[in-house]
């Protein structure tokens, strides 16, 4: 990404009051409270229930996506899945995060979208058993883009400090009920990176824990979650929750400079903050933790200030047919 679109990113991280447009519809203020954001959630998740899976117009031209290749059809996407109605494969195209606010606000949304359309934020979706209404199994986790534009799920490699397979990806047993996917929280946390400009190093890791696909619509033939809508995907076909735990995140770092920071510090709204995000208390965090996991589980059973230790990420996504080759 240009230099310019990195500063503008730490400033929003760095603390703009920034209010910010809903690409489903919706709005936010990136400072809601947690009922708020229940409410925004249960109201994304009946839009995704009940819009019907629909075929979208031509992906538009000249529009910024990668397409050197001439490989981008119907909803933009690279690979259609009408031929494998039963095991149709995907690459999230869109991520529209609606909590925690440090994640929510409009310019680190327009700097995840320019990632995602650059193909430097890559997370697949594979899925298997689709031939009939019941059990499916979703394999979920980073991919590499190959030189013929086909994808592939890491396998190992992962760069240190940290699990060498922590890019590696994960599977679930979903349900599918017509053209609709659920699946239940993974146990396991997997780690989605974002690459730099060059596509070489990493900026940033989500390391994802209890990761739920609570909706996703696919169009009739499989090859779309959510369509191509002028400059922007609708994310209103998708919806899912993951978490993110403090101790996960202190292990993790944000260098997108002017921001060079601990994820913690990050997340927690305190990108000035040099120490560690627990010199500080807890209560005293811009964005506190709204969550706590266990055991391979998470609720928001629990006090922010005190003994709450992860926050929750919800949010909507559009996803596009690929080839993946492993």
């Amino acid at each position: 990404m240009k230099r310019f679109q990195w500063l503008v990113v730490g400033l929003a991280l760095a603390g703009l009051a920034v209010g910010c447009g809903d690409d489903d519809g919706g709005t936010d203020s990136g400072t809601a409270d947690s009922g708020t954001a229940d409410a925004g959630m249960d109201a994304a998740m009946e839009l995704c229930e009940s819009t019907p899976a629909t075929m979208p117009p031509e992906c538009p031209s000249g529009m910024g996506i990668p397409d050197e290749e001439g490989l981008m059809g119907a909803c933009c996407y690279r690979a259609s899945n009408a031929s494998r109605p039963d095991a149709p494969e995907f690459r999230v195209s869109a991520l529209r995060i609606r909590e925690p606010a440090t994640l929510s606000a409009s310019l680190v949304r327009s700097a995840l979208t320019t990632a995602l359309d650059e193909e430097r934020f890559n997370w697949l979706i594979r899925i298997t058993g689709a031939d009939s209404d019941g059990d499916v199994t979703i394999e979920t986790g980073f991919g590499q883009r190959n030189a013929d534009a086909t994808f592939s799920f890491a396998s190992g490699g992962a760069p240190a400090p940290g699990d060498p397979n922590r890019w590696n990806p994960l599977s679930v047993t979903g349900t599918i009920s017509g053209e609709t996917i659920t699946a239940p929280p993974i146990a396991e946390t997997f780690t989605v990176p974002i690459l730099d400009a060059e596509g070489t190093s990493v900026v940033l890791e989500l390391p994802l824990r209890s990761f739920e696909l609570e909706c996703s619509v696919m169009s009739d033939d499989r090859s779309c979650i959510g369509e191509r809508d002028g400059r922007v995907y609708q994310t209103n076909h998708g919806h899912l929750k993951t978490y993110v735990t403090v101790a996960d995140a202190m292990m993790g770092r944000v260098e997108i400079p002017p921001i060079m920071a601990s994820l913690c510090n990050f997340i927690a709204g305190m990108t000035s903050n040099t120490g560690a995000c627990t010199d500080v208390p807890q209560a005293d965090w811009p964005t506190p933790p709204n969550a706590r996991c266990e055991g391979g589980s998470c609720s928001e059973s629990c006090d922010p200030a005190t003994d709450c230790n992860a926050w929750r990420i919800s949010g909507g996504f559009a996803a596009h047919g690929v080839e993946i080759t492993d």
